[in-house]
């Protein structure tokens, strides 16, 4: 089928075009098409109100270069501050679509692609950020090697692709951006659309932050084994939220475990009638004896293992999923790409995943612990 929008230009002739669709009208095909000839014209709708926002900034400069009080900063939250007040967003968003838009400006072929519709605009933050902490020389370089195929790759792929170049170029650029976003971790909170609120801890060192979690699950799987009856994700939310506040404060783990039984019990079944509960065997028909016991124990075949060896088999299947699904969150935010993911790196960081599991998961019995430190 020859393509009707798809291929033209964005512009204001395509917009033209587009704006006359009547989408009702078009067949199955026309309306993907119709759809890609839109994606493109936003794109390139997006490189104009990016230069917009960058030539915001370059009249604020030029009307205060006069003064020496008026630091870069000041000039950029300046300029932040008018096309936040413009455009009823808040500061924190205005400062973040200029900077994009600054940083686009250094990037010219990025532009150019983008107003051409070749890239959108979530593949042109992708290359932003990528970019940001690259010499001149090292981002145009990377520049060069992605952005003919950045249109036909996802945007994990993409930054996994442009990470690699930049790595290959910089080899400590990886440490030191990792440096710099611990430097500014923090803990944010915010309320939701539904009234519920947000707690979370960002930028964390990534040893720290596994080992946390692992902790979480530890005390949530625990809790489980336990008795207590609700999701992981509930007991790792809770577990968190009440080490951080007053709940938990001078309690032991097992004190935790006893606390969330209490919270989440199990449902109880109905409770028969009194009549039945009388007699429950009144109306049913005579069952033949079962034989007596004897005092050997039948032992498991090959064939049928023993209740310990499958609920052994179990655990350490689920251990080694829970490992692989940390493995393919990395995987998916761009860490890896998918020729690695079965390759050495994947499976050792399967294997780290999966010890520091183990290590946190491993809680001594009660008995050989009478007073365990209190968190």
């Amino acid at each position: 089928m020859t393509s009707r929008f798809s291929t033209l230009r964005p512009g204001p002739k395509l917009a033209k075009r587009l704006a006359a669709v009547e989408l009702g009208s078009l067949s199955d095909e026309a309306v993907l098409d119709y759809l890609h000839a839109e994606v493109k014209q936003l794109a390139s709708q997006q490189a104009r109100v990016w230069a917009a926002m960058a030539e915001v900034h370059r009249r604020m400069a030029g009307a205060t270069a006069h003064s020496a009080e008026w630091t870069p900063e000041r000039v950029f939250g300046s300029a932040a501050c008018e096309i936040a007040c413009e455009l009823r967003i808040s500061d924190l968003s205005a400062k973040r679509e200029l900077q994009r838009a600054d940083d686009l400006e250094a990037l010219p072929s990025v532009a150019a692609a983008l107003r051409a519709g070749h890239v959108d605009r979530t593949r042109v933050v992708v290359l932003l950020e990528v970019c940001a902490d690259l010499t001149a020389e090292h981002r145009d370089r990377v520049v060069a090697a992605v952005l003919p195929k950045a249109g036909r790759m996802t945007p994990g792929k993409l930054r996994a692709e442009a990470q690699r170049l930049a790595i290959a170029l910089d080899p400590q650029w990886a440490e030191r951006r990792y440096r710099e976003a611990v430097r500014r971790r923090r803990v944010v909170r915010y309320i939701n659309a539904d009234g519920t609120v947000t707690l979370a801890a960002e930028d964390q060192d990534a040893a720290e932050a596994l080992a946390a979690y692992a902790r979480l699950t530890a005390l949530a799987k625990a809790a489980k084994r336990a008795g207590a009856h609700a999701t992981m994700d509930t007991l790792r939310s809770i577990i968190s939220l009440g080490l951080q506040s007053p709940r938990f404060t001078g309690m032991h783990e097992r004190d935790i475990i006893t606390y969330l039984v209490a919270e989440f019990p199990k449902p109880t079944a109905e409770q028969p009638d009194d009549d039945t509960a009388a007699d429950p065997l009144a109306d049913q028909p005579a069952q033949p004896t079962a034989p007596e016991p004897t005092d050997v124990e039948p032992q498991p075949t090959d064939d049928q293992p023993s209740d310990e060896q499958a609920s052994s088999d179990e655990s350490l299947e689920e251990e080694y999923y829970e490992a692989e699904l940390l493995a393919q969150d990395l995987l998916d935010q761009g860490f890896f790409d998918d020729e690695e993911c079965t390759g050495q790196q994947y499976e050792q960081l399967v294997t780290y995943a999966l010890t520091l599991n183990r290590s946190y998961s491993r809680q001594p019995p009660t008995d050989q612990d009478p007073d365990p430190p209190p968190f």
